[in-house]
């Protein structure tokens, strides 16, 4: 007669499936991307899709975009830039959301305070106007643009 399988080996492997199962879960940005229409006056419009992995730890409600509008030019001189939201949906609907002003900035908060966000991936879109984003030198003009922003508490997989 065979002898029995041991319980420890078993209960090692059912630890190691579900700690696998709870890693390649993780809350996550799946993919950032970004199209940024320049006008002649030298605003900018900016259409962010942000696809997340949500599991209801830290990305319960929604998500926050932060947007720095304190910025100091090449002289040292501080400027305030506009920050107008345009448009917010989620999963291509219209989505709840509010601002508060941060240290330099701006916070989007994209979702509702009453109602959480279902597992699984989900994506963002924030269209915004902004201006003084240009830089113009004697031989070529920059927009000077972090297109992702920093401080992200999930990594990016792709941007």
């Amino acid at each position: 007669m065979p002898s029995p399988i041991p319980k420890r080996p078993i209960l090692l492997l059912l630890a190691a499936l579900l700690l696998a199962g709870h890693a390649s879960a993780a809350e996550r940005i799946l993919e950032f991307t970004s199209t940024i229409d320049v006008y002649p006056d030298a605003s900018l419009r900016v259409t962010e899709r942000i696809t997340v992995r949500a599991e209801g730890r830290a990305i319960r409600r929604g998500i926050y975009r932060d947007f720095p509008t304190d910025m100091t030019d090449r002289r040292g001189d501080r400027h305030r830039v506009t920050f107008e939201v345009l448009d917010v949906r989620r999963d291509g609907q219209p989505e709840a959301w509010h601002t508060q002003a941060i240290d330099g900035g701006t916070r989007v908060y994209i979702g509702r305070k009453d109602r959480t966000v279902a597992r699984g991936e989900h994506s963002y879109t924030l269209v915004y106007r902004s201006d003084r984003q240009l830089r113009y030198f004697d031989t070529h003009d920059e927009l000077y643009w972090n297109v992702t922003g920093n401080d992200w508490a999930f990594p990016i997989d792709r941007a």
